[in-house]
């Protein structure tokens, strides 16, 4: 049996991911990867243009929005995934519904309250109308971490509206797509996030062994698996690591899809430290990786006209590595800023 080693892994899974050969365009992007996390919607952007061969006119893509979904975090999701997000996770025992009856309030009243303008033929909302139109008592509170929106995508009444100036605009829902499963969500998984084990499922979904493992024990049953240390990792397929060719440096963003959907995170670390990239208060810093793992963590952040990347070297840069960095920055700057840029080392 072939040994696979932590880097060996994280080639299959940067592969498998859409960094290597991408995705033709942005709704398999999306829909490929069930959601690219978006607290922070321009590091969404720079996950969904490292994964893809267009990113043109995102937009005006009327097929991408905005809802709540794995660990109750706000995503970008395709709108074949909306029906299946929301009823996996309005069944689910998470901390919104334990908030509300922490609240002593019936949360069906305020999410009636929405149901009501939307008949009025009304089909956009804002955040701000919501916190109007909703019950008084103990309405901030409820508001507080998009308690309520969550709350209003999982029981399917709205979806946010992806936009580019990143206004929390929501959408009265009109979607009737409904024909994933959760074995396909499943599947979807182990496919583009593969090489994983059962954990590293649990841990990117959100969701409790016992609601998913007729299609858990399913997948896995017929599936293929490598054995790392001991764990066993399953995968829908392997590439031929003749034909993987790695254009590096490879520039992972904040909450990158690829940082948020592992329990273990040593495929990753190169031996530092897991602490300087998962941050208390769950921040995730951008990573960049070469032929021989992490070298260095990053952010950015916007002054006047021109947008500032700070780069942390964990490993001291050679020059050429700089090289290469200013070239991919240099396109992400454009693509996604429309600015001129800075880069600033830090370390090294």
């Amino acid at each position: 049996m072939k040994y696979y080693s932590n880097l060996d892994l994280q080639r299959i899974r940067l592969y498998n991911n859409g960094l290597i050969e991408k995705f033709d365009n942005i709704d398999m992007c999306v829909e490929s990867l069930i959601g690219v996390q978006c607290q922070y919607q321009t590091y969404a952007l720079i996950s969904i243009y490292n994964r893809t061969k267009n990113i043109n006119n995102i937009f005006n893509n009327l097929n991408l929005i905005k809802s709540w979904g794995q660990r109750t975090t706000l995503h970008i999701y395709h709108k074949n995934d909306y029906n299946l997000i929301s009823d996996l996770y309005c069944q689910s025992d998470n901390w919104v519904y334990k908030y509300a009856k922490n609240l002593k309030i019936d949360y069906n009243d305020y999410l009636n309250s929405i149901t009501s303008f939307f008949k009025n033929n009304k089909i956009v909302i804002s955040k701000s109308e919501i916190q109007k139109i909703i019950p008084k008592y103990k309405s901030k509170e409820i508001m507080e971490w998009s308690g309520l929106l969550i709350l209003a995508t999982y029981h399917k009444i709205l979806y946010g509206v992806l936009n580019k100036e990143d206004k929390k605009v929501y959408k009265n829902n009109d979607i009737s797509i409904n024909n994933k499963t959760i074995s396909d969500l499943v599947y979807r998984y182990f496919k583009y996030y593969g090489p994983a084990t059962k954990q590293d499922f649990l841990h990117w979904s959100g969701l409790k062994y016992k609601d998913v493992k007729k299609e858990l024990v399913g997948y896995i049953e017929n599936s293929n698996y490598l054995d790392i240390n001991g764990e066993k990792y399953y995968y829908t397929s392997l590439p031929d690591f003749n034909e993987i060719k790695i254009n590096y440096p490879i520039i992972l963003g904040k909450f990158d899809p690829l940082l948020i959907s592992y329990n273990d995170k040593e495929w990753l670390l190169n031996g530092f430290d897991k602490s300087l990239i998962w941050k208390k208060a769950g921040q995730i810093e951008g990573v960049i990786l070469t032929n021989k793992g992490l070298c260095g963590i990053w952010h950015y952040k916007l002054k006047g006209n021109k947008v500032i990347f700070n780069i942390i070297e964990l490993t001291v840069f050679t020059k050429t590595l700089k090289n290469q960095l200013e070239k991919k920055f240099t396109k992400i700057s454009k693509s996604i800023f429309g600015k001129e840029f800075i880069i600033i080392y830090h370390g090294g």
